[in-house]
């Protein structure tokens, strides 16, 4: 499989033993980086696109690539990636956070989900792993159009949702119970009333490391609930579902130091980033350790079933 860092706050471009094994493609995006972390302007996104498109060499997709973007602040470029893919798939996403906020005026980390779910090649979402912002303040953001209907499908991580209008939605928590890990038998279950769907279309996975402990990933953000070995047992069972057929995936969540630029960035950082104590050397080793099993697990995905031996 092909694989990118869109590097556009050094977060991923420090991981060495990660670029020598990948011969990951570098593109150098770091004048953006300031510009666009945590929010920009329509216009300013669709400035940032141009510019990926122009270092990539195209605005399309032919092939699977994995693309490692840096920083959760980033999670709106997942949309830029979607915009490129060509043909009807399926997105799983494995994130802390909804990401689905709509009537807000910015690209922003936390709506770019809302805006994919626009997009006429998009079958249907999964929603894995979430744990804050679903059902508190944020909720009457949330596209209930899409998640009555079931375009949306949402698994929180440990515990269902609260409040009247989740009553009305469809959901369970991926843990039976929140100390119990995720066994691959719950998940099947879980899954069986989609795998038609899975199925149908290739898949296209966004994951944020926020939504793995603290002691798997080093984020920006507050840390989820999940392990690595449930991150992989939902991939295996996800793209199993979609007989192998990889659309793409990218990673985000891999801690950098802010830098921003613009007073709405700087508020941003100051208002919705926590305070954190973080060693950067101990978090480019820990970042890169799932980085490397990621793409380890995903070098055989995207080909043809009948050439692929399964990732141990």
């Amino acid at each position: 499989m092909r694989t990118r860092i869109l590097d556009l706050d050094g977060g991923v471009r420090r991981q060495v033993t990660l670029l020598r094994r990948t011969r990951a493609e570098v593109v150098p995006l770091g004048e953006w980086g300031p510009w666009i972390r945590l929010a920009c302007s329509h216009g300013a996104f669709a400035r940032f696109e141009a510019r990926l498109a122009q270092l990539t060499g195209d605005n399309r997709e032919f092939e699977p690539c994995l693309n490692f973007v840096g920083s959760g602040d980033f999670h709106h470029v997942s949309l830029a990636l979607l915009r490129r893919l060509r043909g009807p798939f399926n997105l799983l996403v494995l994130d802390k956070h909804p990401d689905w906020m709509r009537g807000v005026p910015l690209m922003h980390c936390g709506t770019w989900l809302w805006h994919a779910a626009q997009l006429p090649g998009l079958q249907r979402i999964y929603h894995l792993g979430g744990a804050m912002d679903f059902d508190n303040a944020y909720r009457w953001l949330a596209p209930w159009p899409l998640l009555r209907s079931g375009k949306l499908v949402v698994a929180p991580a440990i515990h269902g949702l609260r409040g009247r209008w989740w009553k009305k939605i469809r959901h369970s928590p991926l843990r039976r119970s929140p100390e119990r890990p995720l066994a691959p038998a719950d998940l099947e279950d879980w899954l069986a009333p989609h795998r038609a769907d899975l199925a149908s279309w290739p898949l296209y996975v966004s994951l944020d490391k926020d939504v793995l402990t603290a002691q798997d990933a080093a984020v920006n953000w507050d840390s989820g609930y999940l392990r690595a070995p449930e991150i992989f047992t939902i991939l295996d069972t996800f793209l199993d579902a979609a007989n192998e057929r990889l659309a793409g995936m990218d990673v985000v969540g891999d801690w950098s130091p802010i830098r921003v630029n613009g007073w709405l960035r700087r508020f941003l950082d100051w208002t919705e980033h926590p305070t954190l104590q973080v060693e950067p050397n101990e978090a480019t080793r820990r970042n890169e350790a799932m980085n490397l099993r990621l793409y380890e697990r995903l070098s055989f995905a995207g080909l043809p079933t009948r050439q692929l031996t399964r990732a141990a």
